[in-house]
């Protein structure tokens, strides 16, 4: 798997100099990309915040992080039995398994 995301990682620009070889990104005219001639180019008008709105809003102050009482209840099930004793509390649940009549090779 490493191997193929490595082939990957290495063939991607090898896939951009393949489309330019072919005329793909250079087969569109420049004219399509510029702007018309009449049309001069205008600077945008920065806007300055005003002061007050800035000084108005403090920012806010940042809430304690305490990890020790995160419990992540959507992915895990949390108790105090470890799995031993589950397995031990349940035993009493299980349904005894079907033999064939002889007996087992490991006795």
């Amino acid at each position: 798997m490493a191997a193929s995301v490595l082939r990957l990682g290495r063939l991607t620009p090898l896939k951009c100099l393949r489309l330019d070889r072919l005329g793909v990104l250079s087969s569109r005219p420049a004219a399509l990309f510029s702007s018309e001639p009449g049309e001069p180019v205008k600077a945008a008008k920065k806007k300055t915040p005003a002061k007050k709105a800035a000084a108005a809003a403090p920012p806010e102050p940042e809430e304690p992080f305490d990890n020790s009482t995160y419990k992540n209840y959507q992915h895990h099930n949390y108790n105090p039995y470890t799995f031993a004793d589950l397995d031990l509390e349940m035993a009493k649940f299980r349904l005894p398994q079907p033999s064939s009549g002889r007996p087992s090779p490991r006795h």
